[in-house]
């Protein structure tokens, strides 16, 4: 029979060369898919083969699904929960008519019954669009409800959907749901939770589950963000994940549901290649300097990230400081994969073209979407050894924040705009990228998706194994499984193209899966093929039919039975090509037979450390099939890489012997021993071993061991732990930040923190006896106050303070009234005669009131206040009256007239600055009307305008930065330092603008939008679209510039329909209070660069 058309042009169309010319994003055409009507706050769209849409839409989001920021009180109990009905206990206890009152800054009252209750909590539902073009013109003319109700207490947002063999999957934390319309109505009327346990934290709104996807496997892949997850397959595996993101997969009935991979915080959605290959792009924590990463995701990686690491702000973060989110660094972390590179803010979409989608030009090019600033991208990966690379990034076109992207049958690209924004408005679009020259096998590809490949002969089904577009392969796979047809399989493996080859390859393997007695005797057949993707894939199918208990969040030991496989599958570790042994590794890690520590030189060799994905696969390797008498054997071997890869392995199974490399001669396989035992959820045999290391470690520069080592000791709390603490915080050969971690570990000794001091988990430990940490302390204090750092010494009379240790008063003395020693370390000095109550403090506190340092000044009138009202009633006084005063001291005089001096004179002397409120020093505004709202006086109630002046410009960049919910370096950047992109640089924004627009700015930003950063749409008469960064609106003229920085000017005459500007940051007065508006709105202010 004569091949069609597709088959001749398979060789020059599919195997196009990555180096070839750039395609011009100038070919693409982006236009408004449906002009006529709202598709409202849509996230995720997906096509049925008949090219119908499935839109979902979002009502929840911060609305009904908290959002952590907004809750901040609660992250201890937030990162308690392991479960998503830990949640949902924890809500129903809370969400009580009874709590109304608390809870009204925490949900509406939806339903208008007068209470802040859980019913407010299941009010609003998400729903899914079924969307139309019934007239076959290119336009979406009908939208309908398909599915709706989901609005359980604890439910997220409508993240990801899938159209399969007829069934409709959505991803709705904490469900994933099959719905199925079984009498063509249009609307769902099935529904099956098919796998649950997704989202146990309140964590970010937005990292709820997406990404739904058919693997070429057969199974739904999906995502879920770092909301984690605490679920039990249906074969009663439990998959115990709680801080981590992680990608996940099931068969389509949802059983042998398992992790695929984790520590990754929000890959939105994923693609695969051609080949099988996963990629995505991961969100980053938006810490100044970070940025998101494109990573390659394999099976059992474990990235790195936790949700725990979110909330370190301002103190030791693994992640950043660790180097967890780059790309691999020396010294990095073994046990993390960690990116390929970096990339583009705000991440969203993500899709590959299938083979004929748009034209030859794009082939196989990936597409990716960055939602807040409404750019989107084009990208290549080239293979890189065991890896990838990215190669022809370009930027394709920009303007509308697209969400969800996906392929419709008919060749286009279509992705989801939420109304320029994130706000819940109600808008929204679907919009289509295109090209006018389109592939020549569209059309026949579209007619094979819309057919019934169940009609189709078997001839025609292996025929279409070797299809150019990806999804006709795949329909084909799928058809000849259902049938069983597995010697057409074997067939179709043994000639043909390659991609004909590898699909029969994935068949076999889904009919293995489906077998009682899997056969992999034809698949060995095939390892000495030629073709090295042939054997690479081969290798993949057959690991993948184990190793899910390695998912696991502590792996099995080794089995003690040896597969018959594995001799087939060893000597590739030796392979020549690094993705063969990659996958090799994996396998037999997977297959989980007995070997000896010997496999794990067969596959590095001399392999460098900067080999993440071989080292990977060691790991995996050592996890599934060495035991831990020989892993501990590498403890003496010469290689760091070996000595790490077994630490790992150690980790992975929750094994004590691994305290053994603690003593490594290696400082970086010592570290990463203390990691092993320290972080998650710790194992807590091997916590003595590295408490006691802190005794006898080398690496006392190495502070990601030791604060561990201190935080082991500060775990056990006994008295030996604590005396372990004090006498390393008085090594004056260690460095000061971690000798003044050890003294404030024993500073919080009585009474630990719900979390974790280095990781920030939650770990509650009981309440211990001060005595134990005085004691400890009283045996090295004379050491510390005489040391020569006057840190330590502040820290140290600070913490004897705490503890009510006793300083002779002559030593507090001379130090309070030394003019040269740091103010903190003075203001220490006047805190311990105060808390001994020393019969010359008062003296000594006039004196400090004239030091030339105000901070120590208003400390000592803070105490003095405590000891002599009068006497500090009247310094106060005088402070208000003197205009030469420093304004921070007015402020806390002002403070402490409401507050520890309040009393019927005080309010008099309030009220005489009342009375004259318009008058007085504008920095002031704001304490008055603060302390006039204290104390029930008659004045203006604090306003954002009090907030213009009088703010800290330190505090202020601390917020900057470091703020939960604020978020500033999310979006913008000072100079060319920490920060992204989004947003415009801030640089020189106190010499370009005045405090009232600064104000203006954080209080409606959508007043205010700096010119290119605001997100416009427009339809025009003739139906056509334009959008980009809307830069000016003058004499009737519209400009807006498209992805490339070019300008396009339309009369306003021939707009049809406009979207707003939009403008994706919040209003700040809803995230932070007035006083730190008014420090921010300083810190901005003083941005004068030029």
């Amino acid at each position: 029979m004569k091949r069609p058309f597709s088959y001749l042009l398979l060789s020059t169309l599919l195997f196009q060369s990555l180096s070839a010319e750039k395609p011009d994003p100038k070919s693409l055409e982006f236009t408004k898919w449906t002009p006529d009507f709202p598709v409202p706050d849509p996230v995720a769209i997906a096509f049925d083969n008949q090219g119908r849409a499935y839109v979902t839409q979002t009502q929840r989001r911060k609305a009904n699904d908290l959002d952590i920021r907004q809750n901040r009180d609660w992250i201890p109990d937030d990162l308690s929960f392991l479960s998503p009905d830990d949640k949902r206990a924890f809500y129903r206890k809370h969400f009580t008519p009874k709590n109304s009152e608390a809870n009204k800054r925490r949900v509406k009252d939806f339903n208008k019954d007068g209470k802040h209750d859980l019913d407010d909590l299941q009010f609003l539902t998400e729903r899914i669009h079924l969307i139309e073009d019934t007239d076959g013109d290119g336009l979406a003319d009908k939208t309908s409800v398909y599915a709706e109700d989901f609005k359980d207490e604890i439910a997220g947002i409508a993240a990801g959907v899938l159209h399969h063999e007829g069934d409709v999957y959505t991803t709705i934390v904490p469900d994933v749901w099959k719905l199925r319309d079984t009498d063509n109505d249009g609307k769902a009327d099935t529904r099956e939770s098919i796998a649950y346990g997704f989202g146990p934290h309140l964590a970010y709104a937005g990292h709820d589950m997406h990404g739904l996807t058919l693997g070429p496997d057969g199974r739904i892949y999906w995502t879920v963000g770092d909301k984690g997850l605490g679920a039990t397959s249906k074969e009663g595996l439990h998959f115990k994940y709680p801080n981590h993101g992680a990608l996940l997969r099931c068969d389509p009935d949802g059983s042998n549901f398992e992790v695929y991979a984790r520590g990754l915080r929000n890959v939105q959605e994923i693609a695969f290649d051609q080949f099988g290959n996963i990629f995505g792009v991961d969100n980053d924590s938006d810490r100044p300097g970070e940025k998101e990463r494109f990573v390659y995701i394999v099976r059992h990686m474990d990235a790195g990230w936790r949700s725990n690491w979110q909330y370190r702000n301002g103190v030791y973060n693994p992640w950043m400081d660790e180097n967890l989110s780059v790309p691999y660094q020396k010294g990095q972390p073994a046990y993390i994969t960690p990116a390929i590179s970096l990339y583009n803010n705000g991440p969203a979409g993500m899709a590959f073209n299938p083979g004929t989608a748009l034209n030859e030009e794009w082939q196989n090019y990936f597409f990716h979407t960055s939602a807040p600033n409404g750019q989107h991208w084009g990208f290549q990966v080239e293979q890189n050894g065991a890896s990838f690379k990215m190669v022809n990034d370009m930027k394709i076109t920009s303007g509308v924040p697209i969400v969800g992207i996906n392929f419709g049958p008919d060749g286009a690209l279509y992705g989801v705009d939420w109304g320029g924004g994130y706000p819940l408005n109600k808008k929204g679009a679907v919009w289509k990228w295109d090209v006018a020259k389109k592939h020549p096998l569209r059309e026949e590809t579209a007619g094979k998706l819309r057919s019934d490949f169940s009609k189709s002969s078997t001839d025609f089904l292996v025929k279409d194994l070797g299809h150019a577009d990806q999804r006709v392969r795949l329909k084909a796979q799928f058809e000849l499984v259902k049938r069983k047809l597995r010697d057409e399989l074997k067939n179709a493996a043994k000639k043909g193209s390659q991609l004909t080859r590898i699909h029969a390859i994935w068949g076999i393997g889904q009919l293995n899966r489906q077998a009682k007695s899997p056969d992999f005797k034809f698949l060995l057949g095939l390892l000495n093929d030629a073709d090295i993707e042939i054997q690479t894939q081969i290798v993949k199918t057959i690991g993948d039919h184990f190793g899910t208990q390695l998912a696991l969040h502590l792996a099995p030991a080794p089995s003690s039975q040896v597969s018959p496989l594995t001799p087939a599958l060893r000597p590739l570790l030796r392979s020549s090509s690094a993705r063969l042994k990659f996958h090799a590794a994996i396998a037999l890690g997977n297959i989980g037979s007995p070997l000896e520590a010997d496999s794990i030189h067969e596959l590095l060799g001399q392999t460098d450390e900067d080999k993440t994905y071989l080292r990977h696969a060691a790991i995996v390797l050592a996890t599934g099939c060495i035991s831990d008498a020989d892993l501990i054997s590498l403890a003496k071997h010469k290689s760091q890489l070996a000595q790490k890869i077994a630490v790992v392995a150690l980790r992975r199974r929750g094994s004590a012997e691994v305290g053994v490399f603690l003593s490594s001669p290696l400082e970086h396989v010592a570290a990463e021993a203390a990691r092993a035992i320290h972080d998650d959820w710790t194992i807590p045999e091997a916590m003595p071993a590295l408490a006691a290391s802190l005794a006898s470690t080398s690496w006392i520069n190495n502070e990601s061991l030791i604060r561990r080592a201190i935080n082991a000791n500060f775990h056990l709390g006994t008295p030996e732990a604590a005396q372990c603490v004090a006498t390393f915080a008085a090594r004056t050969d260690v460095p000061e930040p971690l000798r003044l971690e050890a003294l404030d570990a024993l500073a919080k000794w009585s009474e630990p923190a719900k979390l974790d001091r280095v990781v920030g988990r939650y770990r509650p430990l009981e309440k211990r006896k001060p005595a134990i940490a005085r004691e400890a302390i009283t045996t090295q204090l004379k050491k510390l106050l005489t040391d020569k750092s006057q840190n330590i010494q502040s820290q140290s009379m600070s913490l004897a303070r705490s503890l009510s240790v006793q300083i002779p008063g002559e030593a507090l003395i001379a130090v309070a009234q030394n003019d040269f020693s740091l103010p903190k370390l003075r203001v220490e000095a006047l805190r311990g005669l105060s808390a001994q109550n020393h019969p010359e403090l008062e003296t000594h506190l006039t004196a400090a009131l004239q030091a030339p340092k105000v901070e120590i000044r208003i400390v000592a009138l803070d105490l003095l206040s405590q000891k002599n009202k009068e006497a500090a009633f009247e310094v106060t006084k005088f402070l208000l009256q003197n205009e030469k005063a420093p304004l921070t001291e007015k402020q806390a005089a002002i403070s402490l007239l409401a507050r520890a001096l309040a009393s019927p004179k005080s309010d008099e002397l309030l009220n005489t600055y009342l009375s004259k409120f318009k008058s007085i020093r504008a920095g002031l505004h704001l304490d008055f009307a603060e302390a006039a709202m204290a104390r029930k006086l008659n004045a203006p109630s604090p306003d954002f305008a009090h907030t213009l002046h009088g703010g800290n410009v330190e505090r202020g960049a601390d917020l900057f930065v470091n703020h939960l919910a604020a978020q500033c370096v999310r979006c913008h950047k000072i100079k060319n330092g920490k920060g992204s992109d989004i947003g415009p640089n801030l640089k020189s924004i106190g010499r370009q603008k005045d405090r009232a627009y600064l104000l203006e700015a954080l209080a409606e930003p959508q007043k205010v939008i700096a010119k290119g950063y605001g997100a416009i749409s427009l339809t025009l008469n003739d139906g056509s679209t334009v959008a980009g960064s809307y830069r000016s609106e003058k004499d009737g003229i519209i400009e807006i510039r498209d992805a490339n920085n070019k300008a396009t000017k339309v009369k306003a005459s021939d707009v049809k329909e406009r979207s707003e500007v939009i403008s994706t940051m919040p209003p700040i007065g809803l995230i932070l209070t007035k006083r730190e508006v008014r420090d921010l709105i300083e810190y901005l202010a003083s941005l004068k660069a030029k």
